[in-house]
């Protein structure tokens, strides 16, 4: 076969390797299954744009009107209330496929710099391939998608300070000013900065007195003053929000406190759900044990401590990804090349015109298969937000539209937020909003409410309640329909409704209660509403 002949058929295939891994990020990032949190995130944000002011206590809830509320991820709201504005629902699945898609690239680069072009920085979007599958856990319009934006950001900015650029690292302490008012995950951004300052203080030390055992890089003279000064500025930026000392000490007690009935906040478990972060940990080890390429100890760092975050806690998978696909791929890369004799006659094989023009026509299939699947899979709008009936009581809230129940609300937490949009005249006892501005007591009431378990009646006061919107087959649901005041009068296989009182609701006068649903009423999938709603005064 002709040299260029065997030139253009591997280009070709590299081309449509790229491109098939391309496809599969805009899959994985255009999911559009709404997050339990998204309407209060726009509510906030909105509220915001519009008045110009910071809400400090709650107005939302009756159980704790008036609390101190530390709203943390108010720039994250403002980009969801903006994309609303302008897009509605299809402006929000825009601005997650966005940040993903940048995440992703920027992650790419970061693995790429230093590489040699071509088939060695396959490596990193062969990786790549893995490590969307998990970036992309939990990958709604949620403020979590703007840490894993800040931490490819700040590993691209770490891999040009330890290349020499060493300007690159005033931009670490405005990326912290603007990452401490989006999302809590800065907790875990700042820390690997101080870890990576003092994995590179420890290199410097290694170096000077000739300890070459791990096979360390020599980096510039004047990094580590640069590292740490950039560590102190940075932590500084962190008290650049509307509450100051504050929120930095709400933060610390947040992190560590055990969310065991939230599953993203529980250990990662071995299994297929997580088995591509299981795959991305695994090389990540390899190419951190077996490259013969020198070492740098703050990638070694990041990725340690992100690991075990990440088994602490499946939310911090993600996270993980993201770093093994920013810093692994060079050691991979080296690893392959140290066992490539190994491999030949499989090289060998590959390397052959038909076989190259086989793997081509099969990659460019499997695109346009992925491509088909992010329009038409488990979707029935693939342009919008969409909410599963089976997921968030629709249906419910439906009737409870229909009948004019309005009032103090018990709900499960879940739904709290869904219910500040579509019931604006009702207030809540609990959403998503958790300990920002519920005290914990007050939410330690709610789980053993919802878990029929004895609480505290101080804190959460049933006869403050006017009606209820819970999980039908929640043991604190049936436990409710049994006590004298209150009644069932609509459910479905997803929710019920309750009231306390009948006659405050004239609307349910003279119908045959309780009301059963349809069938149909937990099946598909909704649009997510494209104006906001008329808030009560």
């Amino acid at each position: 076969m002709p040299q260029d002949e065997c030139v253009q058929n591997h280009s070709s295939l590299r081309r449509a390797f790229i491109f098939c891994v391309l496809c599969l990020a805009i899959f994985q990032f255009s999911e559009n299954t709404t997050d339990p949190d998204l309407w209060g995130h726009v509510i906030y944000g909105s509220h915001l744009l519009q008045t110009g002011t910071l809400m400090r206590a709650d107005p939302y809830s009756w159980t704790a009107n008036g609390h101190p509320w530390i709203n943390h991820e108010i720039l994250a709201e403002a980009a969801m209330a903006l994309s609303f504005r302008a897009l509605g629902g299809p402006g929000l699945l825009l601005l997650t496929v966005a940040v993903g898609l940048l995440t992703f690239f920027l992650a790419l680069a970061t693995a790429s710099a230093g590489m040699v072009p071509g088939r060695t920085r396959i490596v990193a979007w062969a990786l790549g391939a893995l490590a969307v599958v998990e970036i992309s856990y939990g990958f709604a319009v949620r403020p979590q998608i703007f840490t894993a934006l800040a931490l490819a950001a700040e590993l691209w900015i770490l891999r040009r300070i330890h290349e020499g650029r060493l300007r690159w690292a005033f931009a670490l302490p405005p990326l912290f000013a603007a990452w401490i008012n989006t999302h809590g995950g800065v907790v875990a951004g700042i820390l690997l900065l101080f870890a990576a300052a003092g994995a590179t203080t420890a290199q410097c030390i290694f170096n000077r007195f000739n300890l070459d055992v791990v096979r360390l890089e020599k980096p510039p003279a004047k990094i580590v003053p640069v590292l740490w000064i950039a560590c102190a500025f940075s932590a500084a930026a962190l008290f650049l929000n509307p509450y100051g000392a504050g929120l930095i000490r709400w933060l610390s007690g947040s992190v560590s406190w055990l969310r065991p009935q939230i599953t993203e906040w529980n250990p990662v478990s071995l299994g297929w759900n997580h088995a591509a972060f299981f795959f991305c940990a695994a090389l990540a080890a390899v190419a951190l044990l077996l490259s013969p390429r020198r070492r740098q100890l703050w990638e070694a760092a990041v990725l340690v401590l992100l690991a075990a975050a990440a088994f602490r806690s499946v939310r911090n998978t993600p996270l993980f990804c993201i770093a093994a696909l920013a810093l692994a791929p060079p050691g991979l890369a080296g690893v392959l090349e140290r066992f490539e004799n190994r491999f030949a006659n499989l090289t060998a094989v590959f390397a052959r015109s038909l076989a190259q023009k086989f793997l081509t026509l099969l990659l460019c299939v499997a695109s346009a298969g992925i491509l088909a699947a992010t329009a038409f899979l488990h979707k029935q709008r693939a342009w919008t937000m969409e909410v599963p009936r089976n997921q968030y009581p629709v249906a419910a809230i439906q009737f409870i539209r229909a009948r004019d129940l309005r009032g103090n609300l018990l709900v499960f937490f879940d739904w709290g937020e869904i219910c500040l949009w579509e019931l604006p005249r009702s207030r809540v006892s609990m959403d998503g909003r958790l300990d920002t501005c519920y005290p914990r007591r007050l939410i330690t009431a709610h789980w053993r409410f919802y878990n029929a378990e004895p609480f505290d009646t101080n804190v959460l006061d049933l006869r403050r309640a006017d009606f209820a919107l819970l999980p039908s087959h929640l043991a604190g649901s049936m436990a409710l329909a049994k006590m004298d005041d209150w009644r069932p009068v609509y459910f479905d296989n997803l929710a019920v409704v309750l009231v306390k009182n009948l006659n405050q609701f004239p609307k349910l006068a003279g119908l045959p209660l309780p009301i059963r649903g349809r069938p149909a009423a937990t099946r598909g999938r909704a649009a997510f509403p494209n104006h906001l709603p008329q808030r009560r005064e």
